[in-house]
C-alpha cells in the first residue's frame, strides 16, 4: 500500500475538542476522478454523505467513535486529499482502510491493462477510458442495502428510499463540524427488528432487508473483506429475495471483490449478445473491471435509448415475492 503523509491540526469541534487531519493518499495513475464521483452523486446517501464534483463528504461511527470526512483530489498529483475531524485519532488507521477502499486506490492500472491485452476490445476500452477504477463503499453493510433498496427503481428513486431508511432508523446526532442535526445510517440490529413501514417500497424488499441484516447479526453473512467470495456470493443467493445480479453486484461493490460480474444485468447481458467471444475467463481475477468498462461504454447508450422510447431508466430487477433471479441496469 502507498503510505500517506497527513498533517494534525487541532480545530473546535462541535462535540468538543476534536483532531481535524489532513492525509494525503496517493495512488497510481491514471486515475478517473470524475467518473467515480458521477457513480456517487447517483448513488447517494441523503442526509449521511454530501457529494459534490470535487468534494466527497460524509459522517462515520467507527465503533462508537463518530467522525466527519471529507475527500477531494489535488492538483497535478497522483493522490487525494483526506480531511478527517473526529475526538479520537486511534480510529484513523481504519478511515485510511476504509476510504482507501471506497475509491479503489490500490488498484493498479497497468495490471488491469496488461490483462485486458490478452481480450482486444476490452483492451480498447481500457484505452478508451483510463484509469477507472470500482466504486465501493464506505461500510459493507449499508453498501448491500442501499444496494437492495436500488433494484427496479430509478436513481430518484432509490435516493428517495434510502433517506427514508436513513432518517426513519438511523440514529440521530450531532454533525462533528458543523453542529446540525444529521443521521447515521441505521445499524443492523434496527433494520433486522424494524417492519420498515417508513421506507416506501414492497412487502418483499422489505422482508429482504430484514433477513439480510438477521444474517449479517447471526453471522451466517460475514462482511469481511478477507473472505472467499465464492462464499459470500452463496450466501447472499440463501437470503430472500436476492438473485443472482444481486450476490454479484453486492460482492462487487461491498467486500472488494475483484472479479464479480453480474452477467444478468440488462447492459452486459446486451454486450454479451453483441459479442459472444468476449472471452471473460481469460481477464480472471479481474472481471469487476470489465464491468466497469462495459457499463461505462454501454450504459449511456441504453438510457439514451430507454428514455427516447419514454421508458424510465432503472436499476436492478430481482426482488419479488418469489425467490427468483432477474436483471439489473446499473450506469456509471
Amino acid at each position: 500500500m502507498l503510505k500517506p503523509r497527513r498533517t494534525v491540526k487541532k480545530a473546535r469541534s462541535k462535540i468538543g475538542r476534536a483532531d481535524e487531519t489532513e492525509i494525503n493518499l496517493a495512488f497510481r495513475p491514471p486515475y478517473d476522478w470524475q467518473t467515480i464521483m458521477r457513480f456517487y452523486m447517483t448513488h447517494p446517501i441523503p442526509g449521511v454523505e454530501r457529494v459534490m464534483e470535487n468534494s466527497f463528504e460524509r459522517v462515520f461511527r467507527v465503533g462508537n467513535i463518530i467522525g466527519f470526512l471529507q475527500v477531494r483530489p489535488t492538483a497535478d498529483e497522483p493522490q487525494l486529499k483526506l480531511r478527517t475531524t473526529t475526538a479520537d485519532p486511534n480510529i484513523l488507521r481504519e478511515v485510511i482502510s476504509r476510504v482507501r477502499r471506497m475509491f479503489d486506490l490500490d488498484s493498479d492500472p497497468a495490471v488491469i491493462a496488461n490483462c485486458f491485452a490478452q481480450v482486444p476490445f476490452l483492451s480498447k476500452l481500457c484505452d478508451r477510458f483510463p484509469g477507472l477504477r470500482v466504486p465501493r463503499g464506505w461500510d459493507p453493510f449499508e453498501t448491500a442495502i442501499c444496494s437492495i433498496l436500488g433494484q427496479l427503481v430509478s436513481a430518484e428513486q432509490r435516493s428517495t428510499l434510502v433517506g427514508q431508511i436513513v432518517r426513519g432508523y438511523g440514529d440521530q446526532i450531532t454533525h462533528p463540524v458543523s453542529g446540525e442535526t444529521t443521521r447515521l445510517f441505521p445499524r443492523p440490529e434496527v433494520l433486522a427488528k424494524s417492519d420498515l413501514s417508513d421506507v416506501r417500497t414492497t412487502v418483499a424488499r422489505r422482508e429482504a432487508i430484514r433477513d439480510f441484516s438477521r444474517r449479517v447479526l447471526r453471522g451466517t453473512i460475514s462482511l469481511s473483506q478477507a473472505q472467499d467470495p465464492v462464499a459470500f456470493r452463496k450466501a447472499l443467493l440463501e437470503t430472500k429475495g436476492l438473485g443472482p445480479w444481486s450476490a454479484e453486484y453486492i460482492s462487487l461493490r461491498a467486500i472488494g471483490d475483484t472479479d464479480a460480474f453480474p452477467k444478468t444485468d440488462l447492459i452486459l447481458k446486451r454486450v454479451l449478445e453483441l459479442h459472444p467471444d468476449l472471452d471473460l475467463e481469460a481477464i480472471k481475477p479481474w472481471r469487476s473491471y470489465a464491468a466497469i468498462y462495459l457499463w461505462k461504454e454501454f450504459a449511456q447508450t441504453l438510457s439514451r435509448k430507454k428514455r427516447a422510447l419514454g421508458i424510465p431508466v432503472k436499476q436492478g430487477s430481482e426482488i419479488t415475492p418469489r425467490r427468483r433471479g432477474g436483471r439489473g441496469v446499473k450506469s456509471l
